[in-house]
């Protein structure tokens, strides 16, 4: 049977309002009373409903502990609710092209994720590979009143209509990306003791005074700074340290990223007008003084020789754990990545405590000027999509309704009461060990999160807690909760709040929040190989200038010829041109 011929099935069984109406799937009391031409009721509750068995698929953990599955109280109290069986799909090597492949034969999960890619969804939709859910939910809202309620918002509806065109077209549930604190590079973290021994314990504050802090260490027998860097071929840490503070950048636009990485604004008040302007600082001038400031660090051990050809995290951590190493930057700007750090630490130094660390600040250049972080707070991180080759869609979106209630939140954010969690009046006590325990039977025995392993991306890409009962749909994604700070305890949650304090005392100056339409921006399909290729440029110029093979003076004119061959100077304009669409279209 096709895909088309099926989804015309399921989608006649789904509407139809008649008395006799099947639950979307074949076979059992329903089907037999129909074939009889006997009167029935139609279901009003899932207990009443057909129990049918989801295969839900999500990337990476395992399924190779069937005792421990099948002993899962959450996974248990998830079937109960919604009358149905579970069944988990994992895996990590080629779990994409699994997915595509499994897709185009018939054969896809009930429910699965792509990364929010906008192109998958258009071409999903366009060969009718996916359910358009909105048929379904607005057929029967008071079945799904939560899903009703998001689907037919003014801001689900606008990302429908940049997606298909049509906004009255949902082919997935949106999974967004938001924090309760920003996430960014730039700030590093030291060996307090060596902080005290070269510098009387002040932490830098300019770039200026950060360079000289790295070579006071290199003079006293340390390496200076591991910017973590993934080969040569990440940026970030390199930028938001250094060339940030200095108004310019060292990163190539790229795919994977937001579209104006490595831009800088001509005018900052100017953002959210007409007249905004960003300019491509990768191959500039600015940068290139940049670029020398890393190679004489790089030349005297300031940067420390391993980055670039060890691994990064492993051997970064351990030449900061043997103190061979001054300081260390890895995306400290969020709290959670700090703990990293000192859970690395703790590992290696079972007497240490916090104060063996200390985390900087985000730096300044010599005039005071702050570096800016330009980031929309709130994006699609991931797309949920039910296959039209599955045969019971409606079943699948009782699913969905049910985890999209509060009850089904608390499941997968509190768990079991009396087991994960207990209450003290308003106060949630959790029992970490319990949820480490649960989430270890699919190989996740992380003990930072507190949370059911399980559809924990679904509608929050960032795995926080929604309240979508209460709120429309907007206000509940760009708000998650947080609740990290509920249950750590000890030294983890004096860590936890010690770099959110440290972050909050200077985020005012350096973070810029863009508005939402910028999430909305986007390059037409042919630019994606002209990024991929400036990547390519800047990772092999900046790499061999780094580590002294190539001089700057006469490589930088190379560099950027090549950089503005490649379509750096029409990057510009298409950047440009593409955030304007967006203010215009979306704004």
């Amino acid at each position: 049977m096709t895909h088309k011929l099926k989804r015309a099935l399921a989608l006649a069984m789904c509407l139809a309002m008649a008395v006799t109406m099947l639950s979307g799937c074949t076979g059992g009391a329903s089907s037999s009373a129909a074939a009889s031409g006997s009167a029935q009721a139609e279901p009003t509750t899932n207990a009443e409903r057909e129990t049918v068995n989801i295969r839900f698929s999500q990337y990476a953990n395992s399924t190779d502990d069937p005792k421990g599955m099948a002993n899962d109280p959450i996974k248990k109290a998830i079937e109960e609710a919604v009358n149905v069986t579970l069944e988990y799909d994992t895996g990590v090597e080629g779990y994409d092209d699994r997915l595509q492949t499994e897709l185009a034969v018939g054969n896809a999960p009930d429910l699965f994720p792509t990364w929010g890619e906008a192109s998958k969804l258009r071409q999903f939709a366009e060969e009718e590979a996916v359910y358009n859910i909105a048929e379904i939910i607005n057929a029967q809202p008071e079945r799904y009143p939560i899903l009703h309620k998001i689907i037919n918002t003014d801001e689900y509806k606008m990302y429908n209509q940049m997606y298909t065109g049509d906004e009255n077209a949902a082919y997935a549930i949106y999974s967004f990306s938001a924090r309760a604190y920003p996430a960014f590079s730039g700030v590093p973290a030291y060996n307090t003791a060596i902080l005290e021994e070269v510098n009387d314990g002040q932490v830098p504050a300019t770039v200026s005074e950060f360079v000289e802090f790295t070579q006071k260490a290199v003079d006293a027998g340390y390496s200076g700074w591991w910017p973590y860097n993934a080969k040569l071929t990440n940026w970030a840490e390199i930028d938001g340290t250094l060339a940030g503070p200095q108004g310019t950048s060292l990163r190539t636009p790229a795919t994977y990223d937001w579209l104006w990485t490595g831009f800088v604004p001509d005018d900052v008040s100017k953002i959210g007008t007409d007249e905004e302007h960003w300019t491509l600082m990768t191959v500039s001038d600015e940068s290139k003084e940049v670029m020398k400031t890393l190679t004489e660090m790089y030349a005297s051990n300031a940067i420390h020789n391993g980055v670039g050809t060890l691994v990064d995290e492993d051997d970064g951590y351990a030449a900061f754990n043997n103190e061979t190493l001054a300081s260390y930057g890895y995306g400290y700007g969020y709290y959670t990545q700090f703990k990293k750090l000192y859970d690395s630490w703790m590992s290696a130094h079972p007497d240490g405590s916090l104060d063996d660390l200390t985390l900087g600040t985000a730096l300044t250049d010599d005039e005071g000027n702050w570096l800016r972080v330009y980031d929309v707070p709130s994006y699609v991180g991931a797309h949920y999509f039910i296959p039209t080759s599955c045969e019971y869609p409606d079943r699948v979106l009782d699913l969905v309704e049910f985890l999209a209630s509060n009850e089904g939140q608390n499941l997968l954010f509190r768990g079991i009461e009396g087991l994960t969690y207990t209450m003290n009046g308003d106060e949630v006590v959790y029992n970490i060990d319990e949820f480490v325990n649960i989430n270890k039977a699919y190989g996740y025995p992380n003990p930072d999160r507190c949370r059911y392993m399980w559809f924990s991306y679904l509608f929050c890409a960032s795995e926080m807690m929604l309240d979508l009962e209460n709120n429309d749909w907007w206000d509940a994604v760009t708000t998650p909760y947080d609740n990290t700070l509920d249950w750590a305890e000890g030294e983890a949650r004096e860590c936890y709040q010690y770099a959110i304090d440290t972050v909050e005392s200077f985020i005012d100056n350096v973070y810029v929040e863009l508005p939402s339409y910028y999430g909305l921006a986007a390059l037409d399909a042919e630019w994606a190989d002209i990024q991929t290729n400036l990547v390519e440029i800047s990772n092999r110029y900046l790499s061999q200038m780094l580590g002294g093979q190539l001089d700057i003076d006469t490589g930088w004119e190379q560099y950027r010829a090549e950089y503005e061959a490649a379509g750096g100077l029409e990057l510009e304009t298409a950047v440009n041109d593409a955030i304007a669409l967006a203010r215009e279209t979306y704004g």
